[in-house]
């Protein structure tokens, strides 16, 4: 189930037990991908509870979050602060919310799957938002009926985030263990691409 499919009160009561509903760990791609990017400020869209973008602290990075659960980033706070990291938060619901140009070192966006129009406005601003050498971080869930969906596969992401340049894409059926709701085999894409 993607972030957008449902509203801010559905995300809301699935993140409202103290167990982290998709783990504490960050997504393995995620953690493969963003030593490869120089750090800088980062931000992680629909980030949830905050298993990526304390990752990403940890590793030097300047996060700032973005969900518009506010439960959600409650519980990224408590999980920032176990960890001895500062994050920095925004409750914003994607389709309202823009991408500053020239203000970003990394853009993450893992398993958010936003409506269509909402991702591909997102991701025209891709380029603007990333400063020279930055990177766009994608995995996310792929439908068998790919056109004009909220799963789209590896050939039309690559399109909507042009111009920027891909230096890992991968489309392919993995098994997930992420919590309790990303678990078994799945279909996804994976992009790790550039700003040159």
């Amino acid at each position: 189930m993607s972030k957008e499919l449902k509203g801010a009160a559905y995300w809301d009561a699935r993140f409202q037990p103290s167990v982290y509903a998709y783990g504490e760990a960050p997504n393995d791609f995620l953690a493969w991908a963003a030593p490869q990017v120089k750090l800088g400020k980062a931000v992680s869209l629909c980030e949830g509870e905050g298993r990526n973008a304390v990752h990403l602290a940890k590793l030097g990075f300047e996060v700032t979050a973005v969900d518009f659960s506010s439960v959600g980033l409650a519980k990224a706070k408590a999980l920032a602060e176990r960890h001895q990291v500062t994050l920095n938060y925004i409750v914003a619901d994607l389709k309202d919310f823009q991408l500053e140009e020239n203000a970003w070192d990394l853009i993450v966006s893992v398993f958010s799957q936003p409506d269509v129009a909402v991702r591909q406005r997102l991701y025209a601003q891709l380029s603007a938002s990333l400063r020279c050498g930055g990177a766009f971080i994608l995995e996310s869930k792929v439908s068998a009926e790919q056109a004009a969906s909220r799963y789209p596969g590896l050939a039309a992401l690559q399109q909507e985030i042009k111009p920027l340049q891909a230096r890992f894409s991968c489309q392919d059926t993995r098994e997930l263990c992420e919590g309790s709701y990303h678990v078994g085999l799945h279909t996804t894409a994976q992009i790790l691409a550039f700003k040159t």
